[in-house]
């Protein structure tokens, strides 16, 4: 949680904003449920136990600000619900196509993209792979 905070501040002061208690909940709510992949709503239940006057529209405000400097990522989906991870190493997702849970995967390193990009004059920032199937819970039900 330090760094991510200290990144976090850093960040703030940079583009001239302050780490509010609001925008502190937030960012520890995303810390505890960072295995989870919330959703807005999720964040918010938890942030609310950290600061007790963060509103809905403030995480939904905080979340695009903290993905705009990203400090965190949106995360894939089946049904177009927005969840949220914290940014870390290039890692790829695996979706299940029963119960819609996002698991992060990493099956290797990924092709040199980034440099034919970077010839045809693009910046590649982030890199992500979905996988659809099942996962083992499901599998097991089946």
């Amino acid at each position: 949680m330090a760094e991510v905070q200290k990144l976090t501040e850093r960040k703030l002061r940079e583009s001239d904003r302050r780490m509010t208690p609001q925008r502190q909940a937030v960012l520890k709510a995303l810390v505890d449920l960072s295995d989870e992949h919330p959703t807005a709503e999720e964040v918010y239940q938890v942030a609310r136990q950290y600061c007790s006057t963060v509103g809905m529209a403030t995480v939904y405000r905080s979340l695009e600000l903290f993905v705009q400097m990203g400090i965190i990522n949106k995360a894939p989906t089946l049904d177009g619900t927005t969840k949220y991870e914290l940014s870390k190493e290039p890692h790829d997702h695996f979706v299940c196509l029963k119960c819609g849970r996002t698991y992060e995967v990493n099956v290797g390193e990924k092709p040199k993209e980034n440099e034919e990009l970077a010839k045809e004059g693009f910046k590649v920032l982030n890199v992500s792979t979905v996988y659809f199937g099942y996962c083992s819970d499901c599998l097991s039900e089946k």
